[in-house]
């Protein structure tokens, strides 16, 4: 293949072969393309797009660039990704859940995203907690317990490690064929049998629109069916962070909670509802309705079960979460309240995860280190009925500084008297 050929019939809006792809995406990997040659190719598949065929062959060229994980018989493999919110940590919960439930889970995650929290950023607030292991080391903990969570190995889809910072780089990330082979080529690379997906919408979203998360959402369920793997998505609020705490070691406290059989009833609800769509697709005969598989995720939340699977998936790991108190807080915690009276929606979604952002619980750049303990704590759930004065919430910050000039983009960014939306809006 020529790559200047291959760059032209892209540019022209001609289809390319298969074996086009895969040799693109193995020199992709191999470094064998310069930089500007992918990204003049980034460029014409975002303006021109990809068809179908020519989406599933890149996705699974991406995919062998490296690994692919073989497993040996026993349960079934699981897994689930988010296209990323504010407030996010269903991952830390519905991994050690569907574990307790009878899955094996092997959670390959992220770090943060532009306003968006990161699960491998939440975990490395626990001391000692290892998201780096090696991938032969990854498997056997998940033989072992059930569930692993790790960060993308340099022997996973490398082709999408550097596909990916290009479309960053090139103003490409939009495209929806390149996010449906860059997210299901590592989550194809994991080798599992069933996959569910939380697309996010709402003004904390990437996905704006219904519209627009339900095209995302039936693009990527027809390429994952087209390689063999059972799968559901489901399209979720995000005008609103999920829970009530947002930032790194917060939602880590949270997750505890939740874990205990206590916690925020959104967090609580939308794992159950995402690891219950995992056991239906894994054991039909066993529930043959959503709520049979419900109403038994609950009572592993509730018995202890699904806080034991975390436990032991953090000391494998390295990782010490014998308490609260091994977590890292913030030195200044500045409360903010109400300047009226009425039903208070919350914070919107976009400010709050830009707001943690400049608190140092997300990145402006890669190599940026996260302040774990940043953060805000609300201490009123959204939709609620509230008097003027009334405390809604903590900002978790370094010095009363920057704890204060948080707190006015905060409150600039209350949402009042406006209608309350179902947390799940479509299942597909």
């Amino acid at each position: 293949m020529q790559i200047t050929d291959f760059i032209s019939a892209k540019r022209d809006g001609r289809e390319v072969t298969r074996q086009d792809l895969y040799d693109f995406a193995s020199s992709v990997a191999s470094g064998g393309i310069p930089d500007y040659q992918v990204s003049a190719w980034l460029m014409a598949a975002y303006l021109k797009g990809l068809s179908t065929a020519e989406t599933i062959s890149l996705t699974l060229a991406m995919r062998d660039s490296g690994t692919v994980l073989e497993w040996g018989d026993g349960l079934p493999l699981a897994d689930k990704h988010s296209t990323g919110g504010v407030g996010d940590k269903i991952s830390l919960v519905l991994a050690p859940l569907a574990a307790a439930a009878g899955l094996r889970i092997p959670m390959i995650s992220g770090r943060s995203l532009g306003h968006t929290g990161g699960t491998l950023d939440k975990l490395e607030s626990i001391p000692g907690m290892n998201v780096n292991i090696h991938i032969e080391q990854f498997m056997r903990l998940v033989e072992k317990n059930g569930v692993a969570m790790t960060g993308q190995s340099d022997d996973l889809a490398p082709a999408d490690r550097r596909l990916y910072a290009l479309r960053d780089a090139t103003a490409t990330v939009t495209s929806i064929p390149l996010i449906c082979a860059s997210i299901l080529s590592k989550k194809l690379a994991e080798n599992t049998d069933i996959l569910v997906f939380d697309i996010k919408i709402g003004s904390g979203a990437f996905m704006k629109t219904e519209e627009q998360g339900t095209e995302l959402a039936s693009a990527l369920i027809d390429i994952a069916k087209e390689s063999g793997v059972q799968v559901e998505a489901f399209l979720t609020g995000m005008d609103f962070p999920l829970g009530l705490k947002t930032g790194n070691a917060l939602e880590v406290k949270e997750t505890l909670e939740v874990l205990r059989g206590e916690g925020p009833q959104d967090v609580r609800e939308l794992s159950i509802r995402l690891t219950a769509s995992m056991l239906m697709q894994a054991y039909p005969e066993k529930y043959p309705r959503v709520t049979d598989a419900v109403e038994y995720c609950g009572r592993i939340l509730d018995n202890g079960n699904a806080f034991a699977r975390f436990i032991l998936m953090v000391e494998a790991q390295g990782g010490d979460i014998s308490g609260f108190e091994s977590l890292p807080e913030a030195p200044v915690k500045f409360e903010i309240a109400a300047e009226r009276s009425g039903f208070w929606n919350g914070v919107d979604a976009l400010v709050l995860g830009e707001v943690v952002r400049s608190l140092g619980g997300g990145r402006y750049r890669v190599d940026q280190k996260i302040n774990p303990s940043a953060g805000w704590e609300q201490i009123i759930p959204c939709g609620t009925d509230i008097r003027n004065g009334e405390v809604l919430g903590l900002v978790h910050a370094e010095d009363q500084e920057s704890a204060y000039n948080a707190s006015l983009s905060i409150i600039e960014a209350f949402v009042w008297d406006q209608p309350v939306q179902p947390l799940i809006r479509k299942v597909i």
